[in-house]
């Protein structure tokens, strides 16, 4: 068990000594008893510190990280006990370097299966592929009186390739500006930007790879 933080958006005084902090909380740690909060990390920098995360007691704030990817792989539960902006137990903003940087490009929390109370809003990452693919629904606990609260915006400056077991690939487009409120299988039309239908039955991903099927 370790101690989460509440800094929202604040940006640190020393980036350097940020990613450290970041690593000596979470390092090893299963459960986060407060809030899950990842901001400000560089271009390049290891994640695997967030590698044995399984639960959040808070919320989990992922916002103005240049890193292209969070290794959140074992994350399962996020409590929303305390909720981002009063509404989001999930928030998703910003995640972009400069002109020509990278950003964050996917989730990949494989395992997440329940958000017990709180919205979603994931907003403003160029680079991120395969959110409007998520049944949020599904993760969504039936009592979860915020469960509308979702903002899923697709909106992208790369194209999401999916390639399928015979290493072809569909290359589908995200509609600039599109959002959609919650998604649901309607959404893997052409206008949803990656197609998850060549590895996963159902059509939804968290990620590039046959492991990063929605179950």
């Amino acid at each position: 068990v370790c101690t989460g933080t509440d800094m929202k958006l604040l940006r640190p005084s020393s980036p350097e000594s940020h990613y450290e902090t970041l690593q000596h909380l979470y390092r090893g740690c299963q459960v986060v008893q407060g809030n899950l909060e990842l901001t400000y990390l560089p271009p390049g920098a290891d994640t695997a510190f967030l590698k044995d995360i399984k639960e959040v007691q808070g919320y989990v704030l992922i916002a103005e990280n240049q890193v292209s990817g969070l290794e959140l792989q074992s994350l399962r539960i996020i409590r929303g006990t305390q909720l981002f902006q009063d509404r989001y137990a999930l928030a998703v903003v910003g995640n972009a370097g400069p002109a020509g940087a990278p950003g964050l490009r996917q989730l990949g929390m494989r395992h997440l299966t329940e958000i017990l109370k709180g919205g979603v809003r994931i907003e403003r990452n160029p680079q991120l592929c395969f959110q409007e693919t998520i049944l949020w629904s599904d993760i969504f606990h039936r009592h979860n009186d915020l469960r509308n609260e979702t903002w899923v915006e697709n909106a992208r400056n790369r194209s999401c390739e999916h390639h399928g077991p015979g290493g072809g690939g569909g290359r589908r487009e995200g509609v600039p500006g599109v959002a959609v409120p919650l998604a649901s299988p309607a959404d893997s039309s052409p206008r949803a930007g990656p197609d998850c239908r060549a590895l996963c039955a159902k059509g939804h991903c968290w990620g590039e790879g046959p492991q990063d099927c929605q179950t």
